[in-house]
């Protein structure tokens, strides 16, 4: 029997006419689908920085698990950085998703008694890039080297180093200029 894993559909093909869809269970393997299940309260914090305030982390968790599951497991080395580097993906596809809605539509509110005073520092933090804050969490917080946050969300080391000093200053600027003079 072969399986039509290329195309990640499941599908087992025999010698015989039926042909019988084969389980995630069946694919993964057990070790793997508990590896899955013990990478989900971190991957649920990596999502909550790295995805939009307005977007649930679970939800963003939960979509990349099911474009995960219909890969073939054979070609993932790494399970937890494939993971977040899609968790990475799918945020910033919603990001520009958003960002296009928002140039579609018109700036209805205009009044300033519309604008936050005081805006918060997570203001500053939104405003990189889902890449940044994913390299930003996984050094900062979760103390992974510069390399391996660059693996993670799918960067060379350099462009990583580079882009972390590049948010760090953003931030702090962005830090500085609301301080009071």
């Amino acid at each position: 029997m072969t399986c039509c894993t290329s195309l990640g559909c499941g599908v087992v093909v025999g010698d015989s006419d039926e042909s019988r869809p084969v389980g995630v269970e069946e694919r993964w393997g057990a070790d793997r689908i508990r590896e899955l299940r013990e990478l989900y309260p971190p991957l649920r914090r990596y999502a909550a920085v790295v995805g939009r305030s307005d977007v649930d982390p679970d939800d963003l968790v939960q979509q990349a698990y099911t474009e995960v599951l219909a890969r073939d497991p054979q070609v993932i080395e790494n399970l937890g950085a494939y993971v977040r580097r899609t968790i990475v993906n799918l945020a910033s596809n919603e990001r520009r998703r958003t960002r296009r809605a928002v140039l579609a539509a018109p700036i209805l509110v205009t009044d300033s008694a519309a604008r936050d005073e005081y805006p918060s520092e997570l203001v500053d933090l939104f405003a990189l890039t889902p890449r940044d804050r994913a390299l930003l969490y996984l050094v900062e917080v979760e103390g992974a080297t510069t390399e391996e946050a660059a693996v993670a969300v799918g960067m060379r080391a350099p462009a990583a180093r580079m882009a972390l000093t590049r948010a760090r200053r953003r931030l702090r600027g962005e830090h500085v200029r609301e301080e009071p003079a």
